[in-house]
């Protein structure tokens, strides 16, 4: 028991104690309610990022289909579109995955 609260009665020092571990909880609870508004913020912003890598696989898909149908000639400019576009989602990934493992 702090000095101060010994030379308080018993009702001030019991009051005193009550107010300190309601502040305690005050805070917890603050800080809880920041995580939880940070986890949603990063959950949204992961959803939107996924949205955006849903049309880029969309567009692979359709790249892919009119790559077959196409020249050889043309076909390695079309596979290395193709890859970069790959390599730009996997990378779109790996920045959602890093959004929600930062923030446990």
């Amino acid at each position: 028991m702090s000095k101060e609260l010994m030379r308080m009665s018993s009702d001030e020092a019991r009051e005193e104690i009550k107010s300190r571990w309601d502040k305690l909880i005050e805070d917890l609870q603050r800080e809880r309610d920041e995580i939880r508004v940070r986890l949603n913020l990063a959950r949204k912003e992961a959803d939107a990022e996924l949205d955006k890598l849903d049309a880029r696989i969309e567009d692979f898909k359709a790249r892919s289909k009119d790559a077959r149908g196409v020249a050889d000639s043309a076909l390695d400019d079309i596979e290395a579109a193709a890859k970069k576009l790959w390599e730009e989602i996997r990378a779109g990934f790996d920045r959602v995955r890093k959004t929600y493992t930062d923030k446990e």
